[in-house]
């Protein structure tokens, strides 16, 4: 059906006058009540009373908006066009895009919300569904719930609320959180990160035991600066005594049910999650193969870090380990 005419709006305006109820206005004009409706409060003043030219004035301008060209969908922009196409393809979110744009001082910046709405939106978009290339490579988005933590008894078992208050400050290079997550046939990935640099490396498990986690664990650390590190309360850390006689530093541990003490740690393993989801079979995959995962996410901008990336951020600082940690300080790896 046609859109309402300014003559139509006429007619509406004084039938209201006249005291007609929306219905009786949509008889009249062959519409629907719901149209009438919409209508009504689209010409309404500031008394709540319906004015004819207020809402043609609304409608035209509504026209001349759905008319225009979106940013990204300019002929001007395709070299930007091209970029984001190609940081959406390495893995970026588009808060990651934004925030790198505007980091590097690019020639036009564009919002996040301006990039989700051209991949859901825009014929090439959709057309080239590059809503794959997100986390989850769903066609809306969602939000993701946290994990409660699990308790279990850990022979000296030493309380995230004794960890020195350096570590909670981040201000140092070294302190560490841990976790392992689960998949089937009792395989499992151990995940370790970074606090200040939130720099990740993930350890395949063939089995969730206390011995193969310390020993992943110890493997994995004795290559990076290491101070601390806390894990949840699962039943895989018990062998912490050799991870703190191996590498020298304390393990601490989070309150039961209290994922949020770990906050990075658990987001870590939902980005985990969207290259191997939950009821994935990892008994193929190689250590090789979760190493290149691990690389994709420490090659990520990260808003925290000031659209830094965890490598370029960790490489900086443990060059510069005897400086204060000074994030305008890094430079950027490789320029757009």
């Amino acid at each position: 059906m046609s859109h309402l005419t300014a003559a139509d709006r006429g007619k509406i305006e004084i039938l209201l006058q006249q005291h007609y109820t929306n219905k009786q206005i949509a008889y009249k004009l062959g519409r629907s009540p719901s149209t009438v409706g919409r209508e009504e409060k689209k010409g309404l003043d500031g008394s709540s009373v319906y004015h004819a030219w207020i809402a043609q004035v609304a409608y035209e301008a509504n026209r001349r908006r759905s008319k225009q060209i979106p940013k990204l969908d300019h002929p001007a922009n395709h070299r930007l066009r091209g970029w984001i196409v190609a940081c959406l393809q390495k893995g970026w979110d588009p808060s990651m895009i934004c925030g790198r744009l505007k980091a590097e001082g690019f020639g036009m910046v564009v919002c996040a919300e301006t990039i989700y709405s051209w991949i859901y939106s825009s014929a090439y978009g959709t057309t080239e569904k590059l809503y794959q290339y997100l986390r989850f490579g769903k066609k809306r988005r969602t939000k993701h719930k946290g994990r409660s933590g699990h308790k279990s008894k850990i022979p000296n078992r030493v309380s995230i609320h004794d960890r020195p208050q350096i570590v909670a400050e981040k201000s140092r290079l070294g302190d560490w959180e841990g976790d392992s997550v689960l998949y089937t046939h009792k395989h499992a990935i151990n995940t370790v990160n970074e606090r200040v640099s939130s720099l990740v490396a993930f350890t395949k498990l063939t089995r969730k035991t206390a011995p193969e986690t310390a020993e992943a664990v110890i493997t994995k650390l004795s290559q990076y600066v290491a101070h601390t590190i806390t894990f949840d309360n699962g039943s895989e850390f018990t062998q912490h005594g050799k991870i703190t006689d191996t590498l020298g530093i304390p393990v601490y541990f989070a309150d039961p049910y209290s994922s949020w003490q770990r906050g990075a740690n658990e987001n870590i393993n939902r980005q985990l999650r969207a290259y191997l989801p939950k009821r994935s079979d990892i008994r193929d995959l190689t250590q090789e193969e979760l190493d290149n995962i691990a690389w994709e996410l420490n090659n990520k901008p990260r808003r925290r870090l000031q659209w830094h990336t965890p490598q370029e951020v960790y490489d900086f600082f443990v060059q510069n380990l005897d400086k204060p940690l000074d994030l305008s300080q890094v430079a950027f790896g490789s320029r757009i």
